[in-house]
């Protein structure tokens, strides 16, 4: 599933997922990988009104002012897989090696959420999660819980995957926060 909501109050409000680099959009650059990937793409948080990406399905918030979480959990309750792998629509350089290689890890070392970790960094919205943690997160959002994606890791079986920290691996964990994050030219 893509995050593609939030506030983007250091682009102004725009949706970052719309960003474009190359002349491609954050959200087409990530939907043409992760189709070949996926059964389905679920996109959580899209603003109404934008036209949807062809091959994906929105999915509306059902808690808000909770940051990620809420997309999260909108996600985890549409799922038809019993695993839901959540990516940030601001990361443009995702890397189909490491996803493979984080799916392979998740099969055969299951945790509920499986994080990746290059050097001593948690990349939170790059993870693995199962869905069977759905009724889970609704009742910690519905008490209050924290909006920070890494408290609710702290209540589940969450396992690291560590990455070297090497340039090509760094760039696939890199989002867009801020204008002068987009490059002249990838």
């Amino acid at each position: 599933m893509l995050l593609a909501g939030g506030k983007s109050r250091r682009f102004g409000g725009i949706n970052k997922s719309l960003i474009e680099i190359d002349g491609v959009t954050i959200a087409e650059r990530s939907v043409s990988l992760l189709k070949p990937l996926f059964h389905e793409i679920i996109l959580a948080g899209w603003p109404a009104g934008s036209p949807v990406p062809p091959g994906v399905r929105p999915v509306s918030d059902n808690y808000h002012g909770v940051g990620p979480l809420a997309g999260i959990e909108a996600a985890l309750r549409a799922s038809v897989t019993p695993y839901l792998f959540v990516f940030g629509g601001d990361m443009p350089w995702l890397s189909e090696e490491i996803i493979t290689r984080q799916v392979n890890d998740f099969v055969n070392y299951p945790a509920d959420i499986l994080v990746p970790c290059p050097g001593e960094l948690q990349e939170p919205l790059h993870s693995l999660w199962s869905c069977n943690l759905h009724e889970q997160l609704k009742k910690y959002l519905e008490s209050g819980g924290s909006p920070a994606v890494i408290d609710f890791f702290k209540l589940v079986r969450t396992r690291l995957l560590r990455l070297e920290p090497e340039p090509g691996i760094l760039k696939a964990f890199t989002n867009i926060n801020a204008p002068g994050d987009i490059p002249e030219t990838s």
